[in-house]
């Protein structure tokens, strides 16, 4: 190799050097809490509440004869893309969302909701958990309702059930909802868990765009640090390789030499990881968030809301013991679906009618024509709940495929229960469920349906990611003691010449 392009890589090395042990310094214990905190969340997920428990937990609404048309209610938001009625502290209530706001009329008036008062959410709070409960707020935000998906319901409500498991419930003080739950120990866990893996600190995360822009930076600088100690770890050892007689590394202290081994045992599974981690935080980046354009959605639907409402009788609407009714426009049809507080679904016309699955795969197969006509979708096929793309996307156990049928066409997913529209998979959206979900969960066919062995063989591969982050704590926790001392010998013995020597002690300020 000529001198110059010796002399060139020389530098590209020093270069690699110095930006993996300093930059490495900053973000090894990154590394750390990332692995370890992986590992709780492979037994502790994020508190949640299902959409049955939520049934089960709200009022049913009231049997009324007299509500006002649901046509009306959604007039009071222009551009209205949801609708539902609920029981909404002891009066029945349209809910109405669209591009972020959420209002509340009253279903017997017509009249806009004011939020929720205390003593509404503590009426709310006893009759859930009895007369021990309590309530706090109303508040914007709360470590557990801190995603930005809850941000058209606030402000929010705590209802405590002060009981043993410390059950805390979060009722929305705009629609009347209860949306979230936890208990103490999901609490305690996820704080070392989700909280830490997903840099979920509220003053953080209820800024949706600071939080995203932050972690994906954090996340690529890490990535990059672990692509540039892989390449080293090579170098290193194919140095030592060279040797007489050859090793895997001819480091001798103890931690670099365990954090070089390490690095190559693990470091497939660390840089994978990371990077899936990375990709986690995509968000539209690289690939395809999987959501229609807005005329694709306006196709789907076939009119908008308000018009779709106009075939909603409202005489038929409540009765039995219903908590939910959300009404979807599908190939403009309303589409009514019927929420029992036993978990029981119910799917209805506008005039009361059911709606068999024959007549609603007609439907979507016409809403799919519609909203993507170069498509020539013919089947609607029925979804394994627990494979790669439906748990990547978190389908409802509902789910409906549309095949395309077309190479330039994606497939869709809808909501057979409701028509709601799931997911655009495209190809990009596809390569992300496998590139992310599946690399960084281990969710993949084989491993999907026998938990205890896929949380197995992760474990193994965290755990080794994990002692070999902590090998490189303290490895930067040397480097900057050695430089801070060195610093600190400077100032002492390292007087420049000529340099007046430092006050008395008296004479400073």
């Amino acid at each position: 190799m000529p001198a110059s392009e010796t002399q060139l890589s020389r530098r590209l090395l020093a270069v690699l050097v110095w930006f993996h042990r300093w930059i490495g310094v900053a973000t090894c214990l990154i590394f750390a809490a990332w692995f370890a905190s992986g590992a709780v969340m492979l037994f502790q997920p994020f508190p949640s509440l299902p959409h049955a428990a939520q049934m089960a937990l709200q009022a049913p609404v009231a049997p009324e004869a007299n509500l006002v048309a649901p046509a009306q209610a959604a007039a009071a938001l222009p551009g209205a893309e949801t609708l539902r009625l609920v029981q909404r502290a002891g009066r029945p209530a349209y809910v109405v969302e669209g591009d972020g706001a959420l209002r509340a009329v009253d279903a017997r008036t017509g009249a806009m909701l004011p939020p929720l008062s205390p003593a509404q959410a503590l009426a709310e709070a006893r009759r859930i958990f009895g007369p021990g409960a309590s309530a706090t707020g109303p508040f914007d935000y709360d470590q557990w309702v801190v995603h930005n998906r809850f941000d058209p319901a606030r402000p929010f409500y705590r209802l405590d059930a002060n009981d043993a498991a410390a059950t805390q419930l979060y009722l929305s003080a705009r629609s009347g909802e209860l949306l979230q739950r936890t208990r103490r120990s999901e609490r305690a866990w996820n704080w070392p868990g989700a909280v830490l893996h997903w840099v979920y600190v509220t003053p953080l995360r209820k800024d949706w765009h600071a939080w995203d822009a932050g972690v994906w930076w954090l996340s690529l600088i890490c990535m990059l640090v672990a692509i540039v100690g892989m390449i080293l770890g090579i170098v290193r050892m194919m140095a030592a390789r060279r040797l007489h007689p050859p090793r895997l590394t001819f480091f001798r202290r103890p931690w670099l030499r365990w954090h070089h081994l390490l690095g190559l045992g693990a470091g497939v599974f660390v840089l994978g990881w990371i990077f899936s981690g990375w990709l986690s935080m995509d968000h539209g980046r690289l690939f395809s968030r999987g959501t229609p354009t807005l005329a694709q959605a306006q196709a789907y639907a076939g009119c908008p809301l308000t018009q779709a409402l106009r075939q909603v009788d409202a005489t038929r609407l409540a009765g039995g013991r219903v908590s939910e009714i959300s009404v979807t426009p599908l190939a403009c049809r309303a589409i009514l679906t019927r929420f029992a507080a036993d978990g029981s679904i119910e799917r209805v016309g506008g005039a009361g009618h059911q709606i068999d699955d024959a007549a609603m795969r007609t439907l979507v197969l016409n809403a799919v024509a519609a909203g993507w006509p170069q498509a020539s979708a013919t089947r609607v096929l029925s979804v394994d709940p627990d494979a790669t793309y439906a748990l990547a996307e978190d389908w409802p156990r509902s789910a409906w495929r549309i095949p395309s049928g077309a190479p330039d066409a994606p497939d869709l997913y809808v909501d057979g229960t409701s028509g709601r529209l799931l997911t655009v998979m495209d190809s990009s959206r596809a390569a992300y469920a496998w590139v992310y979900y599946a690399l960084h969960t281990g969710n993949v066919p084989g491993l999907t349906a026998r938990p205890a062995l896929r949380r197995l063989l992760l474990l193994l591969p965290l755990a080794a990611g994990f002692l070999f982050s902590i090998t490189g704590v303290v490895l930067g926790w040397r480097r900057l003691r050695v430089s801070a001392s060195r610093s600190s010998d400077g100032r002492v013995r390292g007087r420049a010449p000529g340099a007046s020597a430092p006050a008395p002690r008296s004479q400073r300020r």
